[in-house]
């Protein structure tokens, strides 16, 4: 694959050369042009001069828009690169929020709880300015900011997998359960079979 900028810098250099040979082209069309005493041999000099400099014009032109379009596409790219900055900040910061929330209302009562959201959202705020707000793995933010907040019971290690893709619950396994007993079997009160298999039953005639 080509790299863009290379390209550009190469045919900025072919349209940068072709200025120079136009223009020196038409330079010595002028002075031939002046020298040139034959009113035909003169008239066919300044055509040839005229399509030279026009020429020249056109790689001038192409020169400039060359350098525009790299311009605009150097600020796309830049925008792009902010965009993507501020989505993954954007999954990164409802993941922790979603994931502490959770830990707060659970541990806190009512009241104590909202004071300990609001910080939340502080702490959220400050590190938020700063560049490395995505740089640690998603547990490890989430351990630093419980410990900020005093909270006792952070999340287990593996239960948010710092593999997990930004944005997507990630959830522990739950724990395997034992299996069920199967039920007593009713064996011994079948017709066929148990100690009671010859007893008649009362409605049962005795004849």
């Amino acid at each position: 694959m080509v790299d863009r900028t290379e390209m550009t810098e190469r045919h900025g250099a072919i349209l940068a050369e072709l200025a120079a040979l136009g223009l020196g082209l038409a330079r010595h069309l002028n002075e031939s042009a002046f020298a040139a005493e034959a009113p035909e041999d003169k008239a066919s000099l300044t055509l040839a001069f005229h399509r030279a400099s026009r020429s020249v014009r056109q790689t001038l032109a192409l020169e400039a828009r060359l350098q525009r379009d790299a311009q605009r596409q150097a600020l796309e790219d830049r925008a792009e690169v902010r965009q993507d900055a501020e989505r993954r900040v954007a999954k990164r910061r409802a993941r922790v929020r979603a994931t502490l929330e959770r830990l707060i209302w659970t541990e806190h009562e009512d009241a104590e709880a909202e004071v300990l959201v609001d910080n939340l959202e502080m702490l959220l705020d400050e590190e938020e300015l700063s560049d490395g707000f995505t740089a640690d793995p998603l547990d490890a933010h989430i351990a630093r900011i419980c410990e900020a907040l005093g909270l006792k019971n952070p999340p287990l290690q593996g239960e948010v997998s710092p593999q997990a893709t930004e944005g997507v619950e990630a959830h522990s396994p739950p724990p395997n359960r034992a299996a069920s007993p199967p039920p007593q079997s009713r064996r011994d009160s079948s017709p066929s079979g148990g100690a009671s298999g010859g007893a008649d039953h009362p409605w049962r005639s005795s004849s």
